[in-house]
């Protein structure tokens, strides 16, 4: 069921770039990124924790032929979890996802984004707040790249 939802969710988030999208769209593409990286706590009360999954990107773009600017759409579907260093906990991550449009008259354009979600523990450890750094490269030839230089968690209020 869980797999079920975590599918639906990308399918919405693949839509809504989609939609984003005016008809003039000249390319698609999507990528994972896997990650698997511990992050480091700044929670007293929390733990580092081994992240494990991927990270499931979409974009798009459009060009305008007046001013040569492109607008680049971007989706992610985060699809993580973890593992406490410390106490062995098992953290469920929330099934995030994030939309991102920006404007450039690079191609290819560079972009890095902080995203943040939960990481709900799966014992009585508290739970954590993801905090991510991805460094994303589009084109206007459908290429895209991205990694995780950062990962990070806090305390959840």
């Amino acid at each position: 069921m869980r797999s079920c939802l975590k599918v639906l969710t990308f399918s919405i988030a693949i839509a809504v770039v989609a939609a984003l999208s005016a008809l003039e769209a000249f390319a698609q593409s999507a990528i994972d990124v896997n990650v698997n990286d511990a992050a480091a706590t700044s929670c007293d009360s929390g733990e580092a924790v081994a992240l494990s999954g991927a990270l499931h990107l979409a974009y798009s773009f459009t060009t305008d032929a007046t001013t040569g600017i492109n607008n680049y759409r971007i989706a992610i579907l985060s699809n993580l979890s973890g593992v406490g260093q410390a106490t062995q906990t098992n953290y469920a991550g929330e099934n995030a996802s994030f939309g991102y449009s920006f404007p450039s008259t690079d191609s290819p354009a560079q972009i890095a984004l902080q995203l943040g979600s939960r990481l709900f523990s799966q014992s009585s450890e508290p739970s954590l707040v993801l905090s991510q750094t991805v460094n994303i490269t589009v084109d206007t030839s459908g290429n895209i790249s991205a990694s995780v230089p950062n990962s990070s968690t806090q305390c959840a209020k």
